[in-house]
């Protein structure tokens, strides 16, 4: 836009800057004050640990002056040791703290991932709705969507995205998967398909990017691997996680895994001074009395919102629609019943102070008349019990 002075600010946009205002993309946001949101995947505000944060912050500010200055681009190392251990607790998984990077947040983990592999019209795999789209739309990829069933994605359709990345004469550069609980399918990719996947990797020469912000929530069944488990060589996978869910997303504060050339390739984008020195000081001291236990408790609190919202929509909907069954995470991902269109769905319960999102926000192509994902995360129980009530009120009223 031009302005009275003559200056355009266009004429000095960089081409990635004009492409990315160009998508256009939802940014999302907190809960709304006024709505019943089943549709955000903010942590639980009740299960924060308000007190002990306070002890935490206390304790930081009288003892160490160092967390008021810059930091190191790998991060705090106690707070890089207490990931190691968290995995080794929950996963049995070995992870050297010199493989473990602290980041804004995993979602500064996956741009640095982009940054460092993706050149605009490169091409990528991403699990066929997810996530992701928010995030790689910015970075102008060309996305081949993989369909997922209940054992995870399809390989068949990995081969064929590699195919046809070929065919346009360009090699796959990565696949973007959340194999955990995955956001919004609520489905948890099985051991012989992660297998399969990581084969293909190796065959064709492309890194997954693990997005898995969820594997400490889980519910019912038993620890997979991650893809970075499964990876010996370690020069395959960049796993990405984050405490927004098991502490607070206000913290700010994730990780990635990486090892080698790849942590190399990364670390040429980490540019922040250190994620957030202050912050990982209070997690850090935090984390080393009460992890376990607090990620227990979530679990506990997560379950019973779940089984709520099961139970809503079974009530609510019988056999006349489906949905996910997740054994952990957030979301729970519904096919609607024929004549439900999932777009009017969301207007109409907006009109009745209830928040869901539409499938189409989750596609590629931006196209899903037939799904909404449902979130139990921020809602109480009572919320989530009015709300899908609503939900399924206005399921049948437009199916009919």
């Amino acid at each position: 836009m031009q302005q009275a002075d003559g200056f355009s600010l266009d004429s000095l946009l960089s081409a990635d800057a004009v492409a990315r205002r160009e998508t256009h993309l939802d940014r999302g946001g907190a809960g709304s004050e006024t709505l019943i949101s089943i549709d955000v995947g903010q942590p639980d505000p009740a299960s924060m640990p308000m007190d002990d944060l306070i002890v935490a912050t206390e304790r930081v500010l009288s003892t160490d002056r160092t967390a008021l200055l810059y930091g190191s681009r790998e991060g705090y190392a106690p707070l890089r040791e207490i990931v190691a251990q968290k995995a080794r607790r929950l996963e049995s998984l070995e992870v050297d703290p010199g493989q473990i990077n602290i980041t804004n947040g995993s979602s500064q983990a996956i741009a640095m991932t982009a940054q460092a592999l993706l050149d605009r019209g490169d091409w990528i795999l991403m699990d066929e709705a997810s996530w992701g789209v928010r995030v790689f739309k910015g970075f102008g990829a060309s996305v081949f969507p993989v369909r997922w069933d209940d054992g995870g994605p399809i390989i068949a359709d990995v081969e064929a995205g590699i195919s046809a990345a070929e065919n346009d004469g360009k090699p796959i550069k990565m696949f973007y998967t959340i194999p955990n609980f995955q956001n919004p399918l609520g489905i948890t990719a099985s051991v012989e398909r992660r297998t399969a996947v990581l084969d293909l990797a190796v065959r064709h020469g492309f890194v997954i990017l693990e997005d898995d912000a969820y594997v400490e929530l889980r519910f019912e069944g038993s620890h997979l691997p991650s893809y970075y488990e499964l990876d010996e060589s370690r020069s395959r996978v960049v796993r990405a996680g984050t405490f927004s869910k098991i502490f607070g997303a206000g913290i700010r504060l994730g990780w990635t895994m990486a090892s080698g050339e790849l942590l190399s390739a990364l670390m040429n984008y980490k540019l922040d001074g250190g994620a957030s020195p202050f912050s990982s000081r209070i997690l850090a001291e935090y984390m080393r009395g009460h992890m376990f236990d607090h990620i227990d408790d979530l679990i506990a609190v997560y379950r019973n919102k779940r089984d709520v919202m099961v139970q809503g929509l079974q009530k609510g909907l019988g056999s006349d629609a489906t949905w996910s069954q997740p054994e952990g995470g957030f979301f729970i991902w519904l096919e609607l019943p024929e004549g439900a269109i999932a777009d009017e769905v969301r207007v109409s319960c907006g009109k009745r102070g209830v928040a869901v999102w539409s499938g189409a926000q989750f596609r590629w192509d931006g196209h899903d008349d037939r799904h909404v994902r449902l979130s139990y995360s921020f809602a109480t129980p009572k919320e989530i019990e009015e709300g899908v009530a609503i939900l399924c009120e206005e399921i049948r009223n437009l199916a009919t």
